[in-house]
């Protein structure tokens, strides 16, 4: 996840780290500090995601903003971070982006999953050069809202499949099967719950850890796959999960070197639940601290092993928790922005300097989504 001309913000530096608690009780040794800057702001739409990926094969990462109330934007990275508008829209109004090689062909295409259950979620294959044809085939899903998507290799033959979360009174994730040339076909898998997909048992295929709506009696529910698309429930852990999309995301929080979950915790704590490395989760200790709801990407933003964390505020700037190495985080006191609703924003390397930034997807204000530039030592 406009034809506007690129708004440029004032760089500015943040405060400095304090050791505070931010949902996690904190380990004695502090970890190491972190910085950004804000660089630029780009496009004027409602941004529900953003997903990177180099579609253009020059060796960055460029940028899809899937707009709520226009086209879908596709943003060009001049390896500076800094990116331009292609003017190439795609779709229509859209909820959740995708970005991988879906026909097996060596470049990057999109997948695009609507703003309405009128239209069916569609892919858009890439010419290698950043140019995007709508595929004939969609995935027929027009009778259900979908709203996240996910891509993956649920069936380990070497493709991308894909996953979309559908939020419908049955609240699921669906799971669409790939052929190998970007043809999908729905399967009968239907997964209670938001899905947040990674190898949490270290066994080479993909699981699920699908967080409950309210409505259908909160907590998470861990699905294993075996290896033949069969997927068994191996835990149902009863933890706060407030529901938002994009709320939760998979990483090595601890350093372990295995999956851990981090999710909202609304007006509480955030939900920590560590891996053993073998698929078992535990909810670490709980602080006393709390945020509102708010989108969470993990990664490393300091280069010390373990998963940090972005929380994408709906109703406050939006935050960084630093991870300690032993399953907590910590405030890192940084306050990314103002109080503009977030989108699901995107990590990763746009300035090409190593380091992990941030591309803030602004939902609530209409825009602009926010580049911040990682400076930490």
């Amino acid at each position: 996840m406009n034809s506007p001309a690129i708004a440029l913000f004032i760089s500015l530096c943040l405060l400095p780290i304090s050791v505070g608690t931010l949902g996690q009780q904190a380990s004695e040794e502090a970890p190491e500090n972190v910085s950004f800057i804000q660089d630029a702001g780009y496009g004027y739409s409602a941004t529900f995601q953003i997903a990177l990926g180099d579609l253009d094969g020059d060796g960055d990462l460029d940028a899809v903003f899937a707009n709520m109330h226009a086209r879908s934007e596709i943003w060009m990275n001049d390896g500076n971070g800094r990116f331009t508008n292609s003017y190439k829209n795609i779709g229509s109004e859209a909820h959740g982006v995708g970005v991988g090689d879906l026909d097996g062909d060596g470049d990057l295409d999109i997948a695009l999953s609507p703003a309405s259950d009128s239209e069916a979620s569609r892919i858009y294959f890439n010419d290698g050069v950043g140019g995007f044809t709508v595929a004939t085939h969609n995935l027929g899903d027009t009778s259900t809202a979908a709203n996240s998507i996910e891509l993956l290799d649920a069936e380990g033959d070497g493709d991308l499949d894909i996953s979309v979360y559908y939020f419908d009174t049955q609240r699921h994730s669906r799971l669409y099967l790939n052929d190998g040339s970007g043809s999908f076909t729905a399967t009968n898998l239907r997964l209670p719950g938001m899905a947040i997909w990674g190898d949490i048992d270290n066994d080479g295929d993909s699981d699920a850890v699908c967080v409950q709506h309210e409505q259908n009696g909160s907590g998470y529910r861990v699905f294993v796959n075996s290896g033949d698309l069969s997927f068994e429930e191996s835990q149902n852990i009863a933890a706060r999960s407030v529901f938002v999309p994009g709320g939760a995301d998979l990483g090595d929080v601890d350093g372990d070197g295995d999956l851990d979950l981090v999710a909202s915790g609304g007006n509480s704590p955030l939900t920590v639940l560590v891996n053993d490395g073998l698929g078992v989760f535990s909810r670490a200790p709980a602080g006393t601290s709390s945020m509102g709801m708010g989108r969470i990407a993990l990664g490393d933003f300091n280069g010390d092993g373990a998963a940090d964390a972005y929380i994408g505020c709906l109703d406050y700037p939006k935050l960084i928790g630093i991870s300690d190495r032993a399953g907590s985080l910590i405030d890192s006191d940084l306050q990314l922005g103002g109080n503009d609703m977030a989108g699901i924003g995107a990590l990763g390397d746009l300035d090409g300097d190593g380091d992990l930034d941030l591309f803030v997807a602004i939902y609530g204000q209409g825009g602009p989504n926010q580049v911040w530039l990682n400076t930490t030592e």
